[in-house]
Formats: structure tokens, sequence, C-alpha cells
């Protein structure tokens, strides 16, 4: 494999694995260190507990647009690795496309339904259950979309010297 095709293969490389890190420390670190049991058991109209979901959403919706952005960068990657011949990355663009799908349907429709429910004091309703429990579901999808993008990512195919292995 030549520079380019190897740059634009590690491109996607850095691209599917940034964003399942982000991902994983959103879910597991950050939005569990802000909305802590303490948090959580606050009345609803507590104003600690409104910042913590409002820094929450906040760093959601950033997460959203780094999605955005590097699932189309990786997704544009593997499409120009096809294009150079690396047949095997045409698929790659699957699951980075996927990827920006979700996070596209969640910042453009779920995080503004759950936003407005909460400014409507709605945070007690089926609805906004049903609407974060949604948020939570596309969160998930995405990561198992990445899992599935790092672990198909274009490689470089295996080198050979023409000579014979030896036993």
């Amino acid at each position: 494999m030549t520079a380019m095709p190897r740059f634009v293969s590690f491109v996607y490389r850095l691209a599917a694995g940034t964003l399942l890190g982000a991902q994983l420390f959103f879910a597991a670190v950050a939005a569990q260190a802000i909305f802590t049991a303490e948090i959580a058991a606050l009345p609803r109209e507590d104003p600690h507990r409104a910042a913590a979901a409002d820094l929450v959403g906040v760093l959601l919706a950033h997460l959203d647009r780094l999605t955005l952005t590097l699932a189309a960068a990786g997704a544009l990657c593997a499409i120009a690795l096809a294009r150079l011949g690396l047949a095997s990355a045409r698929r790659a663009a699957v699951p980075m496309l996927l990827a920006g799908l979700l996070a596209l349907i969640s910042s453009a429709w779920v995080t503004p339904q759950i936003h407005a429910l909460r400014l409507a004091g709605g945070t007690g309703t089926p609805a906004f259950g049903r609407m974060h429990g949604l948020s939570g579901l596309l969160l998930l999808l995405e990561m198992a979309a990445l899992a599935v993008a790092v672990w198909i990512a274009p490689r470089e195919p295996a080198q050979t010297t023409g000579a014979p292995l030896s036993g």
C-alpha cells in the first residue's frame, strides 16, 4: 500500500476509534459523574438537578456534532480507499454512515424533544421516559456501529516478498 492509501486508512481508524472512545467515555464516565445518585435524588425543580441535566445535554450535543463530522470523514475515507482499489474498504463505509445517521436522529429529533419536555416541566411523564430511553438506545447503537467500524477498518494487505517460507 502506498503512502496515500495508508494515510487515508489511518484517518478512518482514527475517526472510528476516537468516536468509540468518546462515546464510551460520555456514557460510562461523564454522564455518570455529572448526574450522580445524589443529584438524581433531588426534586425535579431543584436548580442543581436542572444544571446537571443541562450539562449532560450540552455534552451530548457536542458528541453528536463530533459524531456527524468524524463519521462523515470516516465514510469518505472508506469510499476513497475503495476507489483507490482496496475492495474491502467499501463495506467499511456502512458502519460509519450508520453511526452518523443515528447521531443525526439524536441531534435533530430526540434531543430537541427531550429539551422541550424539560422546558414544559414534563420530566416525570412517560413521554420523557421514552425519549430518554430512545436517546440511550441511539447512543448504544452508535457505539455498536463504531465497534464494527473499528473491527472491519480497512487495513494494508499482507506484504508478500516472493521468498519461499522456510519451515
